[in-house]
């Protein structure tokens, strides 16, 4: 696939020129990080004229939303040939707004309107601002108006030095050899771009450990087809794998059941199966897998197994399907684990609440499947039924799900469910349904589950229930409280293993973690 159109250089905030209004406490950088400017691909300059309609969409991209929220500012830079009235609005991937309040322009002056996005009240949530932007437009009563500039600003983490750098063969040994080169105290690996072949699993040693890498460009690829995660921690404390890129087989490889009993075509019967795994996670604490793409994996693309206090946000995971598996997130026995700013694509299940008194936190994921795409894999065509499972998942015997504010959608075809109870309590709320027939299922014995402001965008229902607990549609518990976000760790600067602060290096290629095929941003000429 051709790489997304990052170029590869560092443009830091410098101040403006033009008069300006900001919405929002003028957002600057946060600790660790930098703020860049980017241009929108698709965006081209160019004139309003209000007449029967006075709001025009200047970027409408369901390719932006596609990408994690880094976002900190958009700022739109306009010239009016008479007095007018502009407003800026920003919309996400749920359908909520932030708007500025009205610049008045006057004639010949150029203006900057600034918007705030990661702090500012939306119209139905105050506190958490927008998530994955989808479109911005501007609202102009008055006289007409050339549009000169879009830009968005963006959060690029600052990263620490090494205390070890992977070299040698493009292989799981020099892999294995940079993690066992650290003391028992931990540090900070470095794995530079280029694929890796891994045909053994990569061990953590120890706690206290940052495993980084160059984004796309490091492909950590998987070779077996059986049940073992590429990378493997047990029992650890303190773990950070961000900015690479792990890969199974191709899609293409068998896939289905090869069980006699469920086998589609008698050519499948125990023929070999895809069920890799992409990150296995057994009893660990404090670990945190950010800005990585996870795809092609047949059980699952992260699994954490037991272990409490973890956090997975701003990945990509895609593609990661088999028949009766095939989950983007696996949380098997796991105690409080977030997930959060995720954009999953084509699971079977995009999160599996796998019993043992899994507790998960979901929220501002991007969770959607692509019918269009499975005659591509070269499976059974029945298997179309397993991509239309439900996304978020909760097996019997689960803990608390908090599933609120994840945009849930199939498309080209109608999903089963987009939430599924099976036996567990839950909060579920404000969350946006998409062709999700319902929007929230519960079965089984599933017992103290409540929903609430959902929204379903098609005509499909937004709840059923078939369990034979106490079910509260559409009603908010008295116990409710917002839950702190972000999580702690989802914040630029924790780097196991480093020296608090001391991150210095700022590489933009490694910053989002989105589909590389897709033109979106490309670095603003600040000069301009």
């Amino acid at each position: 696939m051709p790489r997304r159109h990052i170029p590869h250089l560092i443009v830091l905030l410098v101040a403006s020129a033009v008069c300006s209004v900001a919405f929002g406490a003028g957002e600057a950088a946060p600790d660790g990080a930098v703020l860049v400017a980017y241009e929108p691909v698709g965006f081209a300059p160019c004139k309003l004229v209000p007449k029967a309609s006075n709001f025009f969409a200047l970027l409408s991209s369901k390719d932006l939303e596609r990408t994690p929220r880094d976002y900190v500012r958009a700022t739109v830079t306009v010239r009016s040939s008479g007095r007018t009235t502009v407003r800026l609005v920003v919309a996400d991937m749920l359908r909520r707004q932030i708007t500025t309040p009205p610049l008045q322009v006057v004639k010949g002056q150029d203006a900057e309107i600034r918007l705030d996005m990661n702090r500012a009240a939306t119209d139905a949530v105050p506190g958490y601002g927008i998530a994955m932007p989808s479109g911005i437009a501007l609202r102009v009563e008055g006289s007409s108006l050339e549009v000169l500039s879009l830009k968005l600003y963006c959060a690029v983490e600052k990263l620490p030095e090494p205390d070890a750098v992977v070299a040698g063969p493009m292989d799981h040994t020099s892999i294995q050899a940079a993690l066992d080169s650290l003391g028992e105290d931990g540090g900070v690996v470095y794995i530079p771009a280029g694929k890796y072949i891994i045909n053994e699993q990569g061990v953590i040693p120890c706690d206290n450990v940052s495993i980084y890498g160059d984004g796309h460009e490091t492909v950590i690829q998987g070779t077996w087809p059986e049940a073992k995660g590429l990378f493997y921690a047990e029992n650890r404390k303190n773990i950070r794998i961000s900015r690479l890129h792990f890969a199974s087989l191709p899609i293409t490889a068998f896939r289905g059941y090869s069980d006699k009993r469920y086998a589609e075509k008698p050519e499948d019967v125990e023929k070999a199966s895809v069920t890799s795994r992409g990150v296995h996670l057994s009893g660990c604490e404090n670990v945190r897998v950010d800005h990585c793409e996870v795809e092609l994996f047949g059980h699952f693309g992260v699994g954490f197994y037991g272990g409490k206090g973890n956090l997975v946000d701003h990945c990509f995971l895609h593609e990661n399907f088999r028949y009766g598996l095939g989950y983007g997130i696996c949380t098997p026995g796991t105690k409080e684990l977030y997930i959060e700013d995720n954009n999953f694509e084509n699971h079977r299940h995009g999160i599996a609440g796998n019993a043992g008194g899994a507790s998960y936190i979901a929220r501002f994921n991007r969770l959607v499947k692509y019918a269009k795409v499975f005659p591509s894999w070269n499976q059974s065509a029945k298997g179309i039924n397993q991509l239309r499972a439900h996304e978020i998942d909760a097996h019997a015997k689960c803990g608390w799900i908090y599933a609120h504010d994840n945009y849930v959608a199939m498309y080209d075809a109608v999903m089963g469910a987009a939430s599924m109870m099976r036996g567990n309590p839950g909060w579920l709320y404000r969350n946006v349904y998409e062709n999700c027939s319902p929007g929230t299922y519960c079965v089984g014995n599933s017992d103290d589950v409540w929903t609430w402001e959902d929204v379903a965008l098609t005509e499909h229902p937004l709840h059923s229930s078939r369990a034979t607990g106490e079910i509260h549609f559409e009603q908010k518990p008295d116990n409710f409280k917002e839950f702190p976000y972000p999580h702690e760790l989802n914040r630029p600067g924790w780097w196991p293993g480093a020296e608090e602060g001391s991150a210095t290096i700022v590489k933009v290629e490694t910053q989002f973690a989105g589909p590389q095929d897709v033109q979106v941003l490309q670095l603003a000429d600040e000069a301009k």
